[in-house]
This record gives structure tokens, sequence and C-alpha cells, in this order.
């Protein structure tokens, strides 16, 4: 199965039943542990937006690939108008635009334990259990992503439901310090999660949930394995 051959699909405004069991993992954290990850995440999120004057100097710090596939989103429109998203897997890093291209905020991510494209099949009708360390892939490819809510309520941008791929605030228990893996400079430890997207909590609440209320937008997850055309055709 090539990475065309596994799309994204318009996420519902549901719950799934998959990542809710992986968010509830960190319910036994205390008040405190619940309060750093605010805190912390917030200040980390805070530093990553760009206000204007600072926006071409964050994309120009971007790699070449995510400023060569911005080009080609906004050059053919491939966003179809919509706000979209691009994630840099290699340097595990997130931008968000709005409908115009216009740079929201950018911010460290937390990914896919494995490294690979492609997702392997029925991945997301699994229990977490069943899903092997060499599988916690992060697929990449083009995805009409949209908000919703897991079990638990907390909100979510599912990228491809039928998958269990999500983008949602940083969660996770205290052994797998995921906000210091989001404070290291390198992107080497960013690799923890059973396929999903972590950012921190200010980021999904300040950049990510408003630019998708009310809409739909488009996630575009770049390749570490493929090559760029071969993710993205024509690019």
């Amino acid at each position: 199965m090539t990475a065309e051959a596994h799309p994204g699909t318009t996420a519902p405004a549901g719950r799934h039943p998959v990542w809710s069991r992986l968010l509830r993992r960190g319910a036994g954290a205390t008040g405190l542990a619940l309060g750093l990850i605010f805190a912390v995440s917030s200040t980390a999120a805070a530093r990553q937006q760009a206000a204007p004057g600072q926006a071409d100097a964050v994309e120009r710090g971007a790699s070449p690939a995510v400023q060569q596939l911005k080009t080609w989103v906004l050059e053919t429109g491939d966003n179809q108008g919509l706000p979209f998203v691009l994630i840099d897997k290699v340097n595990a890093r997130v931008f968000a635009f709005d409908r115009g291209g216009l740079l929201l905020g950018a911010t460290p991510v937390l990914l896919g334990l494995a490294r690979g494209d492609i997702a392997p099949p029925g991945i997301g009708d699994r229990p977490l259990s069943a899903i092997a360390p060499e599988e916690r892939i992060t697929p990449s490819g083009r995805f009409v992503a949209s908000t919703g809510e897991n079990l638990t309520g907390t909100s979510v941008l599912w990228i491809d439901y039928a998958g269990a791929l999500s983008l949602h605030p940083v969660r996770g228990r205290p052994a797998d310090r995921r906000l210091q893996r989001l404070a290291t400079p390198t992107s080497e430890d960013n690799r923890i999660s059973y396929g999903c997207v972590n950012v921190p909590v200010a980021f999904y609440e300040e950049i990510i949930a408003p630019a998708f209320r009310g809409t739909v937008g488009i996630v575009y997850i770049l390749p570490e394995s493929l090559s760029i055309a071969e993710v993205f055709p024509g690019v």
C-alpha cells in the first residue's frame, strides 16, 4: 500500500475509542503534574507562535522540504481555500497556516515511535496493546481534518479518523517525559507516540483549535523514507 493509497478521511466530530484509551493513560497524574503540563507547554507555544514581524524568519528557518511544499500548496490551490498544517517529521516540527498561507504559528511536536511513511492496515481498529513498537508510525500524506472529541471529551484534531490518527495536546505518563522531549533542541528524542502528533497545550488551544473552528482543513504530513514526490505527486 502506497502513501497515496492511504488517504485521509474527513474527520467526524466524534470520539474514537482507541485514542481515548491512549489519552486516558495520563489520568492518574497529580494536579501538580497537570499544572506543569499547562505552564510549560504554554511557555513553549508562546515562544513558537509567530508575530507578524517574526513570521518570515520562522518560515526561513523551516526545512527546504517544508518551504517547497508550502509553495506548491499555494501555487496550485491544493488547500482549496482552507487552513492548512504542514508536519515535518524529519525535524519534528509543525507549521500552521491560515487559508491564505499566513503563518499562524510553529512548534516542536512528538511523533510515532517508529520511522516510516505508511501505517499498517487496520491500525485504527486495534487496541493499543496490539500495536507493536515497529508499527507505531505517523503516516505521511494529505488529509482532510477537523476537530472532534475522544470518549473522554478531550478536543483533538482528527487527521485520519478511520486510522485513529489525530493531532492533540500533549498528554501521557510522567515517565514518558513528553514535555522534556518537546523542550530539547534535537528532534532525535521526539519519537514516543503510537502515531499521533502531540503538540503543546497552548499551541493547540490558541492556534489549531481557532484555525479549524467551524471548518475542515488540510493536514500535510511530509515523508521521512519516501520522496516528497512519491507522497505528493507534482511537487
